[in-house]
């Protein structure tokens, strides 16, 4: 029973429709970074942003039955997946203990180069 909550912003011009999809999207970050991920008992949620302080040309080669949005969403989507996956692995390495829960720090100190306290 785990709920991680996550935000991913841009600065390009995206409809709130893409926005959701961007989001959307951004949860395979989660999948690729936590397992389980997304279990009946979580709560994972992520929220998608654009400042809109870019205008970005539709891609040209889009058929016209597509949204001019589509190939803008697919590209912030897949970065927005990534940079939330490697998100988490920072939020991972940099935890402390808390509580009396060990963090990944404090049970596996050899991951970095360290030794854990007492083991001389």
């Amino acid at each position: 029973m785990n709920t991680t909550i996550g935000v991913v912003a841009t600065d390009a011009v995206l409809s709130p429709a893409a926005c959701r999809r961007v989001a959307i999207a951004a949860h395979d970050g989660l999948a690729r970074s936590i397992r389980p991920a997304h279990t009946p008992l979580d709560g994972d949620t992520v929220f998608a942003l654009a400042t809109g302080a870019v205008e970005v040309p539709p891609d040209p080669g889009l058929p016209a039955a597509l949204s001019p949005e589509t190939g803008l969403v697919s590209a912030v989507g897949a970065a927005a997946g990534d940079c939330l996956a490697r998100a988490v692995l920072a939020g991972v390495i940099a935890a402390a203990p808390v509580a009396g829960i060990p963090s990944y720090r404090a049970m596996l100190p050899g991951a970095f180069g360290t030794r854990a306290e007492g083991n001389g």
